[in-house]
């Protein structure tokens, strides 16, 4: 386990502390200095576990998830996606539990290292905290939109720029369009719970409100951001398959043309190739030519025709 005390105050009394990667004895270590519950112990070991809130009596419990800015463009679970925190915040102590190190926190924690002034007591330290921490968590989201929405601006460009593509790079379009979908889906569920988190850690009135507030504000623009990005991703998996249908409608359509110009055909073929002894026209000199040019005609009817009707346009 890596522990370190970010921030220690005497006036008033608060320490931060910041654990990274604890054992389960570890943590029931320090569960016992500060009087945490076994229940919320136990969620700090589960990975998969999604933003929530619960109070005690002598503390607050929170777990929130951040955008893992290593993760790959294919990642499409919770997990592979960000990575979990969870704070207990007590009347002296805050305490930040994670599995690895992450960038965001510790740019937070960098701002607060030492005995420098934070805030006023009368604002609450331990809330100004915490809402710093929750502001940056959240803020680790917009990077990540705004490559969504780039990429999706990019298949935009492709798809109204009259790209062909063969069914191999149509079945890969696909496949990204529906993960950069899987993915905006993902990120506005996590913004979701944890706008219920900030809500349900607001109070009514007071300065704590004030800051609360700056993270519901900051959540809900995000969470909006996202509502347009599964927008925009539906929409352009829409238009794929759109298309995808209109390929192969054309391809019907020249298919139908042709059976259409030679189905008459066929069937003059076919009644003079029955062989029957009483078919004067087999034994006429110019059956023959006459046959062709009926099926000349016909041809050309039925192109006169088609054209006509704008059958064969594009």
């Amino acid at each position: 386990m890596s522990a370190r005390t970010v921030l220690q105050r005497s006036e008033p009394a608060l320490v931060w502390l910041d654990l990274v990667q604890p054992t389960p004895a570890e943590l029931e270590e320090v569960a016992r200095t500060y009087g945490l519950h076994t229940t919320s112990v136990k969620d700090c070991l589960d990975p998969e576990h999604l933003p929530k809130f619960e109070e005690f009596e002598n503390y607050r419990f929170i777990i929130i998830r951040a955008f893992d800015e290593r993760a790959e463009n294919t990642c499409a679970t919770v997990q592979e996606l960000t990575r979990k925190v969870a704070i207990f915040v007590g009347q002296s102590f805050l305490i930040t539990i994670h599995r690895t190190d992450q960038p965001w926190l510790a740019a937070v924690e960098t701002r607060f290292t030492g005995d420098q002034p934070v805030k006023s007591p009368k604002d609450g330290v331990q809330t100004y905290l915490l809402t710093q921490i929750l502001n940056a968590a959240v803020d680790t989201f917009l990077k990540p939109m705004e490559a969504i929405e780039s990429r999706i601006d990019a298949f935009e460009e492709l798809v109204f720029g009259g790209r062909d593509t063969d069914a191999g790079g149509f079945a890969r379009d696909l496949r990204e369009i529906h993960v950069l979908k899987r993915q905006v889906t993902l990120i506005k569920r996590l913004l979701w719970r944890t706008l219920d988190v900030v809500q349900r850690l607001a109070p009514a009135s007071g300065r704590a409100a004030t800051l609360y507030r700056d993270v519901e504000e900051n959540v809900e623009s995000y969470h909006f951001y996202a509502d347009e990005l599964l927008d925009d991703a539906n929409t352009i998996l829409n238009l794929q398959l759109a298309l995808a249908a209109h390929r192969t409608g054309e391809v019907m359509r020249i298919l139908t043309v042709f059976s259409v110009f030679f189905l008459p055909l066929t069937f003059l073929v076919g009644v003079y190739g029955m062989n029957f002894d009483y078919m004067p026209e087999l034994r006429s000199r110019w059956g023959y030519p006459t046959v062709l040019a009926a099926m000349a005609v016909i041809v050309v009817a039925i192109y006169l025709w088609f054209r006509r009707r704008g059958w064969l346009r594009e």
